[in-house]
């Protein structure tokens, strides 16, 4: 496979519990794009639900490997 023209990096600002009952924790994530060897440049922010994440991060990480970097700032919640 060749390599990717592209990487991608998402950094997760914060998780946010639900206020109501039975709704799932949210997390906001920045996103940057930019050429692989290159600078970045800030894409937009994203705000879903912890479990969503997790399955986009995934299929993000396995079809791109190592051009998406993901960084957490935020805390894991209890």
């Amino acid at each position: 496979m060749p390599a990717a023209k592209h990487r991608f990096r998402f950094v997760v600002l914060g998780r946010y519990p639900a206020r109501l009952k039975d709704n799932a924790t949210a997390v906001t994530i920045n996103v940057s794009a930019g050429d692989a060897g290159g600078h970045l440049v800030h894409c937009g922010t994203l705000t879903m639900a912890e479990t969503e994440w997790g399955s986009f991060r995934d299929a993000l990480r396995s079809s791109l490997r190592d051009n998406v970097e993901v960084e957490d700032l935020a805390p894991d919640q209890p």
